[in-house]
């Protein structure tokens, strides 16, 4: 079988490729697994055979045999495979070479494994060993003529510091835009050591060899130069290139390999050297390199003082420092402001338009030195306010709409920062203005709805003034909208209101639970964002419960655990009832017997300040205030993540359906000592709730 494997790749070697033999040899990479796998799994089971003193010896046998035909028919289809040239022949011949001595000693293993002597049991294991480290050079090797010598090691070595490149002018053409696109899409296959088409594209030296058919490139022509003519062959040809299947040169990778050869195809020189236009700078724009920005995680408590201050702040990426915060809830305050001078460094968009933002207030923020996106739109600021963010260097969009920016304070403003875009529609710049600072400063003003402006002038959303979620037998919802003359439309099922949904008149009244969502409409305008609350309808109101610990005395009132008053996101709005250490042991008189189906129990949790959910909901039922309290359910709660996410509320429900009862006893399970890693590890968990609520 060894005489056969080397004699076949000897009259191979001499014998002329044919489709049939290319089409073979495109099957190697999916053979070559099948021995390899089989051979781990060989290894796996002696390994496991020797330690139990129950050694499989026939399926030994078996999956050696399956591994060596496989193997020898992978070093057939490779050989077949290599036909298709493009490779560096020393590292081609010592793959192939590794290849068939893998093969060899994969059959000597299986020869091996039907010998009876012992001294061969004895070598079999080291064999089995010295096969694995030929097959894993073997596959080195493999791997380099696939995807270049530094495959296995690419992202072992320490990465070089990318130069920092803040100007189109100060770009090398070749060096830091073509050579890029090339590396992307092109030099995976065409390198030192796999020249498909005998070409390489790696350096400049082997772009001016050229490969099997002449020269690539025609300097200062590039309709008449190979490596950018083969980009617009039909994707099925053989010669177009990227190949079918690998990824392809985007529309402005093709125009600028195309700029870079009809201007002399330089291989070291400068834009700045070269014309270019308004289209061109755009898309050589995107291979500027800026200075790597490290951004510390934003602490937890930070965050959350911004958000009991009212604003929303959300993570740009999962996982990233990168913050967005938008000022959403009640007046906009002087202290409010502050809390996001600890974020300032981490915000990178700010949203403070429609309130009633004023300069003096602004004057209290910090610099945010990373900010992109601004939103300052429907605000009291002047042009005061805009000198507050000189040092925002970064500052790409800026919305200044319906504001009391002027000529001079833009003009003043541009001089320190230059945004992308600017929106200044209903300010004071005046319009002939406008172009001088375009032309000046290079940037776009947006000074009008046709003017790109649409998207920023959404109405605001409507409000709820009924700030009830729960009642018993009815409940009048009502709207209010900032906006004169907006249409609001509403849903009472969850799905999404537009302008043929229900009309919001004077009251919304509501005899079940319902998923209110509203919209505001105005001509004009762009619809407000939705927004949606539920309200429940609640099947028995609590008057009488007897409660064995009171709340804390800094959040007291024992009545809010049945007031159907829900809580907002912050445990200190005085509708919350604070236990440290202690559980909530409270029982229910129904005054008779009534059937219910659930309790449930509404729940802040916000770690930092140590409040955390409750262990567990256990319930009671008896037909006796006093006696004869039986256990019917019991819910146990899995809090997960050490840290939490700020404030979080939920409702904790226990299903007991058709129980019918008198009294109710209801245990809501403090955590107790706080884990190990808090901060105040040992001691009493605060358990805040709102409601406990019979349906």
């Amino acid at each position: 079988m060894v005489f056969t494997l080397i004699l076949t790749v000897v009259i191979v070697s001499i014998s002329e490729s044919s489709r049939l033999v290319l089409f073979l040899g495109r099957f190697h990479p999916l053979i070559l697994h099948l021995p390899i796998g089989a051979l781990i799994l060989t290894l796996f089971i002696d390994i496991v055979g020797r330690i139990n003193n129950n050694y499989p010896k026939q399926t030994v046998q078996y999956a050696l045999g399956f591994s060596a035909f496989f193997a020898v028919l992978a070093c057939y289809l490779g050989y077949f495979l290599s036909f298709e040239g493009g490779y560096d022949k020393d590292t081609l011949d010592t793959h192939l070479w590794l290849g068939v001595v893998s093969a060899i000693l994969i059959i000597g293993l299986f020869l091996f494994s039907k010998v009876e002597h012992k001294k061969a049991s004895r070598l079999f294991f080291p064999a089995f060993i010295i096969t694995f480290i030929v097959i894993s050079f073997a596959g080195h090797y493999g791997s380099v003529l696939t995807h270049g010598s530094d495959f296995l090691t690419q992202y072992a070595k320490v990465p070089q510091k990318a130069k920092v490149i803040k100007n189109i002018d100060s770009l090398d053409i070749y060096k830091d835009v073509v050579h890029k696109i090339l590396d992307g899409k092109c030099i995976q296959c065409h390198n030192p050591t796999k020249r498909k088409g005998e070409l390489a594209l790696n350096s400049s030296e082997n772009i001016l060899k050229g490969g099997e058919n002449g020269a690539v490139i025609e300097k200062g022509n590039a309709s008449n130069s190979l490596i950018y003519t083969s980009l617009f062959l039909p994707i099925s040809d053989k010669k177009h290139m990227p190949p079918e299947g690998k990824p392809q040169l985007t529309k402005e990778e093709v125009r600028l390999v195309e700029y870079w050869i009809n201007n002399q195809a330089h291989f070291n020189e400068k834009v700045a050297n070269l014309p270019k236009n308004d289209t061109l700078n755009k898309m050589l724009a995107k291979y500027l390199v800026f200075e790597e920005i490290k951004i510390e995680e934003a602490s937890i408590s930070a965050i959350n003082e911004a958000k009991e201050a009212g604003f929303s702040v959300l993570k740009l990426v999962p996982n990233q420092p990168e913050l967005s915060v938008k000022f959403q809830k009640g007046e906009i305050t002087d202290d409010g402001l502050k809390t996001l001078n600890n974020l300032n460094e981490q915000i990178i968009e700010l949203d403070l338009s429609n309130t009633a933002l004023t300069d003096n207030m602004i004057s209290d923020l910090k610099e945010f030195k990373n900010l992109q996106k601004l939103s300052l739109n429907n605000t009291k600021i002047t042009d005061k306010s805009l000198a507050n963010f000189h040092n925002s260097k970064r500052l790409k969009v800026l919305n200044l709409y319906n504001t009391g920016i002027t000529n001079k304070g833009l003009d003043a403003f541009l001089k320190h920062v230059v945004p992308e875009d600017i929106y200044i529609w209903e300010t004071e710049v005046e319009k002939d203005f406008i172009a001088k600072l375009e032309s000046e400063y290079k940037t776009n003003l947006h000074a009008g709805v046709a003017d790109g402006f649409v998207e920023i002038t959404k109405l605001e959303s409507p409000t709820f003034l009924t700030d009830e979620n729960l009642f018993v037998d009815s409940l009048t919802v009502k709207l209010v909208s900032k906006i004169k003359n907006v249409k609001t439309y509403y849903t009472i099922d969850g799905s999404e209101p537009d302008s043929t949904s229900l009309k919001y008149k004077d009251i919304i009244f509501l005899k079940n639970s319902a998923h209110l969502k509203l919209r505001g409409f105005k001509n004009g305008w762009l619809p407000s964002n939705i927004v949606e609350k539920g309200f429940f309808k609640i099947k028995y109101e609590v008057e009488n419960y007897n409660l064995v610990n009171q709340p804390d005395a800094r959040y007291p009132g024992g009545s809010k655990l049945f007031d159907l008053k829900q809580g907002g996101d912050s445990f200190k709005d005085g509708s919350w009832a604070g236990f440290t250490g202690d559980n909530i042991d409270v029982t229910i008189d129904m005054e008779t017997i009534k059937e219910i189906d659930k309790i449930s129990v509404n729940c802040l949790e916000n770690t930092v300040n140590w409040i955390f959910f409750p262990k567990k909901v256990t319930v009671y039922s008896s037909t006796n205030k006093n006696t004869g309290f039986k256990k019917i359910r019991e819910l146990k709660i899995n809090r997960k993540g050490k840290h939490g996410e700020g404030t979080i509320i939920k409702s904790y429900t226990v299903d007991i359906p058709k129980t019918k009862t008198q009294f109710i006893r209801v245990v809501v399970e403090n955590y107790k000592a706080l884990p190990k890693w808090h901060e105040g590890a040992g001691k009493d968990a605060w358990l805040f709730v709102d409601e406990i609520l019979i349906h």
